[in-house]
């Protein structure tokens, strides 16, 4: 059984690079994903605030036609009431539209000069977050630029590491303990092997029972650790 130990054991010393640069591969991309989404989010907001600031426009254009209309509705009734002075009931209606339509010009242009200060907020908003987005994506291009080279590095020893493994692959490893050990791979973050020192297994640093110390010490069967289930070697054996 001590074969089959030395066999995972150099089967390990492969796997866990091939576990850091698999890692790599995934962390790398998911990285520029996120990174992405931030840049994107900031074009959302940007969209946003240009769009509030659209519409705050139209408003004031609409407003602006209320006192356009408003004022040529004055100059027509004061030319009505100009030839009206005869009839003083006539002209006192005249003289309440005016008044009454002078207040509605004067409050469509109290809107607009808000909508208007508004628009002027939004704006340096929308100019704020296109320089974010203008430096971010210079960092991103960067960032990116910088991914792919770190992911073809990694491909390429992945390959390297891969070729090696099936060197290593020693046919003598049972498959129900192999299949244990890859299986170890996936849950355990790449390391399938723990070394058992004084009783206390260097992964989990739980301590064992003497007799379990003692099969793992004989080397005649494979033990697995009671707490995080990697198989057992000691270490310098």
């Amino acid at each position: 059984m001590q074969d089959t130990i030395q066999a995972l054991l150099a089967l390990q010393e492969l796997d866990s690079d091939l576990y850091r640069v698999k890692d790599e591969l995934r962390r790398l991309p998911a990285e520029r994903a996120t990174r992405r989404a931030q840049i994107d989010a900031l074009v959302g907001r940007r969209d946003e605030t240009h769009k509030r600031a659209l519409d705050l426009k139209v408003k004031v254009k609409e407003l602006e036609d209320v006192s356009t209309v408003a004022r040529q509705r004055i100059r027509k009734v004061e030319n009505e009431m100009a030839h009206s002075r005869a009839d003083v009931a006539l002209h006192a209606a005249y003289a309440h539209q005016i008044k009454s339509l002078k207040k509605d010009i004067s409050l469509a242009d109290e809107q607009a000069l808000t909508h208007m200060t508004e628009i002027e907020t939004f704006e340096a908003e929308e100019k704020r977050i296109q320089a974010e987005i203008d430096a971010a994506e210079k960092v991103f291009a960067e960032f990116s630029g910088n991914v792919d080279k770190e992911m073809a590095t990694a491909q390429a020893r992945l390959g390297e590491l891969e070729a090696q493994r099936k060197q290593r692959m020693a046919p003598n490893i049972e498959p129900e303990i192999f299949q244990h050990y890859e299986r170890l791979l996936q849950t355990r973050e790449g390391i399938a092997l723990a070394a058992l020192e004084e009783r206390v297994c260097q992964a989990c640093y739980i301590q064992v029972p003497v007799n379990l110390y003692v099969r793992v010490a004989r080397g005649t069967a494979v033990v697995t650790c009671p707490s995080c289930d990697r198989i057992f070697y000691v270490a310098g054996a």
